[in-house]
């Protein structure tokens, strides 16, 4: 029998909660996630294609899907919960479930039934309460199924096809600081640095582009979830400079470290 190692396949949970609107360009996420929206709306668009989360939904997120973003308090204020799925555990679950349920129309935000939400109750509590990694993954499998049951999983389980830009991306995201080049990334992966500069470029991918993407969105998760001031995060994302993290932050997203941080509210406020 095979066996599973566990390590670092835990699952990571972000709560983040805001007092003002905001909006952010240009977001990626690298790992599969769900989003429950407690409070207020999430708008999220990619391409022509515009979809509106109002409290009480479910967002599904692919890997490496770009999108922009917008979340919008209500009268209380907007507070999400995001579990980040690690891949292989999400592999796991489409080889135990390929086929079950009745695939309905491909959408990111689904309402939270209530099969799905009992599911969900239970799978925050086992990271809330740092259980075994078996024990997460056993949780967030019955929350999968319940979306799949409804024909809800489409999204989430499309493969990526862009395998070696996935592979650089985790790698990067590893060791945000670490000054890469492009030689040292193609000595992990074991291949030749013209052979990855060939493959990227058949991919569309230009290697500067992916570390900065990876940094950046590192960087916002760190700015949405924890206590870390500007000058640290730029600094535990590759950046000496501050000030030339806090542009090439505000190029991408449309919106600077210091504004983003003020529309945020603390947990518990």
């Amino acid at each position: 029998m095979q066996q599973i190692n566990h390590t670092e396949q835990k699952l990571t949970l972000q709560v983040l909660m805001a007092h003002r609107a905001h909006e952010l360009r240009r977001v990626r996420l690298f790992t599969p996630a769900l989003c429950h929206v407690r409070q207020g709306r999430k708008t999220l668009q990619w391409g022509e294609h515009v979809e509106i989360a109002k409290a009480g939904s479910l967002i599904l997120f692919p890997a490496g899907a770009e999108m922009c973003m917008a979340n919008m308090p209500d009268h209380r204020g907007y507070a999400s919960d995001i579990v980040y799925i690690p891949q292989p555990v999400l592999a796991r679950f489409k080889t135990r479930y390929p086929s079950v349920g009745v695939t309905g129309e491909a959408q990111l935000c689904v309402p939270l039934d209530e099969h799905t939400r009992h599911m969900w109750g239970g799978l925050l509590s086992t990271i809330k309460e740092n259980m075994p990694s078996p024990l997460q993954e056993h949780q967030v499998h019955g929350v999968l199924l319940a979306l799949q049951l409804s024909g809800h999983t489409d999204w989430l389980m499309r493969d990526r096809h862009d395998p070696l830009s996935a592979q650089i991306q985790q790698l990067i995201m590893l060791e945000p600081a670490r000054n890469w080049q492009i030689d040292d990334v193609a000595n992990r992966l074991h291949l030749g640095g013209s052979t990855l500069r060939r493959r990227l470029a058949a991919e569309g991918q230009h290697f500067r582009v992916l570390l900065e993407d990876v940094r950046m969105n590192k960087a916002l998760y760190e700015l949405q979830s924890s206590e870390y001031n500007v000058g640290e995060i730029a600094f535990r994302n590759g950046y000496a400079c501050a000030s030339r993290f806090t542009a090439r932050f505000t190029k991408h997203f449309g919106l600077s470290p210091r504004e983003l941080r003020g529309t945020l509210r603390k947990q518990g406020a």
